[in-house]
């Protein structure tokens, strides 16, 4: 069961420098694009578009992160009040809750960049096709329920724990 926390924990670090690459990008091409803005009178014309495209892929590799380090909000106003048991159990529930959703998504997510209808879409500047880009949704659900799977992992094992 010690599996997914330890594939949850290499791709963290992937992820962590994956971010920090888009964020490098995302400024550079910002900072360049204003810099030929307003020096050479010459914006770069896909800079708008690519921009926000990084900006996606930052969003949900960042997000990803986040559910790895347990950094989402949670209210626990009820699960606080219960017996320590309890939350475990409760605890776990919400991670199988939360891994049951991700793979649905992760099935649609490739559904729907696989599907005839997104071969055809275009980065209106650059002529790109779009489906490459739109690859972060699948990619996302996939990283998101490694991490997911790491913390169900651990809290069934807290249970074990427990039960032993």
């Amino acid at each position: 069961m010690r599996l997914f926390p330890a594939l949850s924990g290499g791709l963290v670090r992937l992820e962590r420098w994956a971010s920090r690459a888009l964020v490098v990008l995302f400024v550079g091409l910002i900072v360049v694009n204003v810099a030929m803005r307003y020096l050479a009178g010459k914006p770069i014309v896909y800079a708008e578009e690519v921009a926000a495209i990084l900006l996606v892929w930052l969003t949900l590799v960042a997000v990803s992160i986040s559910i790895r380090d347990k950094a989402q909000i949670g209210v626990t106003l009820v699960v606080d009040k219960l017996p320590p048991a309890a939350r475990l159990w409760v605890d776990a529930l919400i991670w199988a809750l939360i891994a049951g959703m991700l793979g649905l998504l992760l099935k649609a997510g490739i559904a729907w960049v696989t599907g005839p209808s997104v071969g055809f879409e275009q980065v209106i500047t650059t002529g790109w096709p779009k489906w490459p880009f739109f690859w972060i949704f699948p990619i996302f659900c996939a990283t998101a329920l490694i991490h997911v799977l790491g913390h169900l992992s651990d809290a069934v094992a807290r249970i074990a724990g427990r039960l032993a």
